[in-house]
């Protein structure tokens, strides 16, 4: 088995285990989980690039039944330029989102994300792409990760606590990006939908 496949199944049991600690009544079966739980933290640590707190936010039980978590990304276009954000304390850069918060629509959440990261407001307008990120980007948990088209309405950006910089970059000169947020040939991808061209699947 290789390193890909050997973390795919690391991700598989994990999930299992946070619905066993979840659901499990037996007290003998939630401390059988609880070491599986104490292995599992250990391989991720020695098999992936996650950091110690990555590490320990993934092994965290969720106390419901374990499924691929939501994440929304806004894909700004101005005078033909993306636009990308930089985080506090990152060199690397990233299309604007987060995760999707629950009692919002995935419409509302682009709009939050984008209000809160870039201090516009923002016309949320066509899904672009759904990315899954243990296809393109694997990094112990499995994310679905979904990219709207948006236009920037009013406001402006000023630095805050979770974002540093905003700037907007040409296609063909993107600079260092996040790759656990958002690859390059992701952004390719959602680029050419948005010039109205039907691209290469990247699958």
């Amino acid at each position: 088995m290789d390193a890909k496949h050997m973390a795919l199944a690391l991700q598989r049991l994990l999930a299992i285990t946070h619905t066993g600690l979840s659901f499990s009544r037996n007290p003998f079966d939630q401390e059988r989980y609880e070491e599986i739980e104490k292995e599992l933290h250990q391989l991720l640590e020695s098999m992936t690039d996650l950091d110690p707190q990555e590490v320990g936010d993934l092994l965290r039980p969720t106390r419901s039944y374990a499924t691929p978590l939501l994440d929304v990304r806004a894909f700004i276009v101005k005078e033909n330029q993306i636009c990308l954000v930089r985080g506090v304390g990152k060199d690397d850069w990233s299309l604007p989102g987060g995760f999707a918060e629950i009692g919002l629509s995935l419409r509302e959440n682009v709009a939050k994300e984008v209000k809160e990261e870039t201090g516009f407001t923002a016309d949320v307008k066509e899904l672009l792409a759904i990315f899954d990120t243990n296809r393109h980007q694997f990094q112990g948990q499995q994310f679905m990760k979904c990219v709207f088209a948006c236009e920037l309405l009013e406001g402006a950006f000023q630095p805050n606590h979770e974002i540093a910089e905003l700037r907007f970059f040409e296609i063909d000169d993107l600079p260092v990006l996040s790759q656990t947020r958002i690859t390059g040939e992701q952004i390719t991808w959602c680029w050419e939908i948005y010039q109205g061209r039907k691209p290469q699947m990247i699958d």
